[in-house]
């Protein structure tokens, strides 16, 4: 994995991760505490976030192996997921693959765990993405340069949910509604080349015809 293939999954991985559509969420989740607990969930929500994409980086290849899924068919698994998720954010919807409006309200205090980090944030999505990049890079370094990758999104997440409360006034619901719009496109063209890369995986014949 080189510099440009190291950015390519960090900044896939973080527009996965849609940290602006997390925002809303931990207001909700802490809409009855004070602005310092309001910060510290968004803290323990990041720190989980990056626990969880670690083990799935060290341990969702073998994990896979043992239940016998192919890597193109979690390809093809991960691609369509992927490609709902974008199809939510160019709406400026909240995807029911990610959460429902009960997980929220049923939040206690672990609600910077359940539902926040996971399935909000470390969702179907970012946790596909990590294991293909794995399949995809093979190797000790390459997998130690994904697991940087992970704990620099969980840093973004941490930053962001953080300051939850400003970033939600400044940005209004237009303007986060907007970028996610624009992370939805970047979001549909990694879906359908995962998509593509696992059908071609499933059916090599198919690579004869490619251009």
């Amino acid at each position: 994995m080189d510099l440009a293939q190291f950015v390519n999954h960090f900044i896939g991985l973080l527009v996965i991760a849609n940290p602006l559509s997390a925002l809303p969420v931990v207001l909700r989740v802490t809409r009855n505490k004070s602005l310092l607990e309001k910060r510290r969930t968004g803290l323990t929500a990041a720190f989980a976030v990056g626990v969880i994409l670690l083990v799935v980086t060290w341990i969702g290849g073998p994990l896979l192996a043992i239940l016998g899924i192919k890597i193109s068919a979690f390809q093809v698994a991960g691609g369509v997921i992927i490609f709902m998720l974008a199809l939510s954010m160019l709406n400026a919807e909240e995807s029911s693959i990610k959460h429902n409006p009960e997980e929220i309200e049923k939040a206690s205090n672990l609600g910077a765990i359940v539902p926040l980090a996971i399935p909000i944030i470390a969702g179907p999505g970012a946790i596909s993405t990590i294991v293909v990049s794995v399949n995809q890079f093979p190797g000790l370094l390459n997998q130690v340069l994904i697991s940087i990758s992970s704990i620099l999104v969980a840093f973004v997440m941490g930053i962001l949910l953080y300051f939850a409360a400003d970033l939600e006034k400044f940005f209004g619901k237009s303007g986060i509604n907007i970028i996610n719009r624009l992370g939805g496109l970047i979001l549909a063209a990694i879906s359908i080349q995962t998509l593509a890369n696992g059908i071609m995986g499933l059916f090599p014949i198919l690579q004869g015809g490619a251009p």
